[in-house]
């Protein structure tokens, strides 16, 4: 029986990835990978902020973003190990994401209790909500939307968008700094809808501050699966958070 891809066979331990490491990204020309990394804040714009055709919209330029991502991918040609390699497709115990998560959720949670929580006017929050059709289903949106989205965005930002910055940037620093601002980025159209403009800057700041923390994750070896747990956690707070503020409107 042949062994499996090596890559499947290491632990998500720390340590700078050599492999950005032995497994090399085809450079995309700069105006595509900018196209690539505004392409989510465009979807986010059309679909949430504008709300154009959302059924249509939202989905659509996802499944649009996930097969541009997966061809350039595919075209690297570094074969199924390489691109475990590069995708940080390891075993890993999860306790470096439950860790981060617990913090990251605790942190938000923290923060909205003793700071936003009586601020914040929920009405936006609840008509937005509304306007979408799913404040009879909130919760479950919010799995769904936990499981499904911090997937994507793990797959997009922290396998493909980090295999460019990598095949650009030779400093780990300037990579999570450029990984955070370029993840965060996307959020200000989904938060304008939602909260005035000084909270809007202070919150899209903490996404960048959270997807600094899972490219730093990935910059120094840890799994894949690491940050997409600690992901699902950090959403599932943000959701609790909205939850209440659509309670307190009640």
């Amino acid at each position: 029986m042949p062994d499996p891809p090596k890559c499947l066979a290491l632990r998500g331990q720390g340590g700078y990835e050599a492999s950005a490491m032995n497994a090399q990204a085809r450079k995309l020309s700069l105006p595509l990978l900018i196209a690539m990394c505004l392409l989510p804040a465009t979807q986010t714009l059309i679909a949430v902020y504008w709300e154009i055709a959302p059924a249509v919209t939202y989905p659509g330029l996802k499944a649009l973003m996930i097969v541009l991502a997966v061809a350039l991918l595919a075209s690297y040609r570094l074969g199924k190990s390489g691109l475990c390699e590069l995708a940080g497709l390891k075993k890993t115990n999860a306790l470096p994401g439950l860790v981060t998560g617990v913090l990251l959720a605790g942190g938000i949670l923290t923060g909205y209790y003793a700071c936003f929580a009586g601020r914040i006017e929920p009405g936006l929050i609840v008509a937005k909500v509304e306007s979408l059709g799913l404040l009879k289903h909130y919760w479950a949106m919010a799995i769904v939307m936990s499981l499904w989205n911090s997937l994507f965005e793990e797959f997009y930002w922290r396998v493909f968008i980090l295999s460019q910055l990598r095949s650009r940037l030779g400093s780990p620093l300037a990579i999570c700094l450029v990984g955070a601002f370029a993840f965060g980025l996307h959020h200000i159209f989904a938060l304008l809808p939602l909260f005035d403009w000084p909270f809007v800057g202070l919150f899209t700041l903490g996404t960048m501050a959270a997807g600094g923390v899972w490219t730093a994750m990935r910059v120094r070896g840890y799994s894949i699966w690491d940050c997409y747990v600690s992901h699902i956690l950090a959403d599932l707070a943000i959701f609790w958070a909205g939850h209440d503020l659509i309670l307190r409107a009640q």
